[in-house]
């Protein structure tokens, strides 16, 4: 009893911590969604719908993912929902995890263009522009995600008629042939981390000028014997603001690289 009570405790384990996993992403994701829903001034900001979008195929992930991928994971590997629903699950994992990426290049664009040149962002960067990118951005995702997976494309060319379902085994297999997984990889990871990192690396060198001027002027500011102390205090705190920017961005880009290079 002993010997077989390990296995099940650490199943027992597993299940518990992927369900805590698949409830945060949900909760997390839907009081976004809550947020900029509710309230007005985040609706008015044309950014918060790339977020708001975001939030949603984060959902979906957490819907349409990782539920069957965590009970398949605390049975042991075996797939329990049959063959037709595989090639489904398939398509959706491809769906929206290519959609959260292409979101969060989007976004990285929408901050880098509104940093870099503001006055046009500001009479370019509409509504109709924001939902346009929203709808391409899910309408690539549907693209490389469905239609190659239900007429079976994705795999290789000795296996096609199997789909994703591997008659006589309790798997749901996701190997690629290489074609379908060159082109899926640069459009759902490669082409989006490489405007990634253009974009934060041109965001980091405009806020480090913006922290050379603030600094300077914050030295200039010392010299002023009556009035200098206020100015002072708000270019010491605008400093501040910059330097947390930086490292958030640096952050996120290390946490999504390690996240899905593997």
């Amino acid at each position: 009893a002993a010997v077989g009570g390990g296995p099940r405790v650490l199943r027992a384990l597993t299940g518990c911590l992927l369900g805590a996993l698949v409830l945060s992403t949900l909760l997390g994701n839907a009081l976004v969604c809550l947020a900029v829903l509710r309230f007005r001034h985040l609706r008015n900001k044309v950014t918060n719908w790339f977020v708001l979008s975001l939030a949603i195929s984060d959902l979906c992930v957490a819907l349409l993912v990782m539920p069957w991928k965590a009970v398949t994971e605390v049975v042991g590997g075996s797939w329990l929902f049959g063959g037709h629903f595989c090639d489904t699950w398939v398509a959706f994992d491809i769906m929206c995890s290519t959609a959260s990426i292409l979101h969060l290049c989007i976004i990285s664009l929408d901050r880098y263009w509104a940093i870099a040149n503001p006055f046009r962002y500001e009479r370019r960067m509409t509504r109709h522009l924001a939902c346009a990118m929203i709808a391409v951005a899910w309408a690539l995702s549907i693209l490389i995600s469905f239609i190659p997976v239900q007429l079976h494309w994705h795999k290789a060319k000795d296996s096609r008629d199997l789909g994703s379902w591997l008659p006589g085994t309790p798997r749901c297999d996701v190997r690629l042939n290489r074609t379908y997984a060159i082109t899926s990889s640069l459009i759902s990871f490669y082409i989006p981390v490489a405007i990634m990192i253009i974009t934060y690396t041109r965001i980091y060198r405009i806020a480090q000028a913006q922290i050379r001027r603030i600094s300077t002027l914050e030295r200039a500011g010392g010299q002023w014997p009556a009035h200098g102390k206020e100015p002072t205090s708000s270019l010491r705190s605008s400093l501040q603001k910059e330097t947390k920017v930086l490292q958030t961005l640096s952050v996120i880009m290390g946490v999504f690289v390690c996240c899905w290079l593997p």
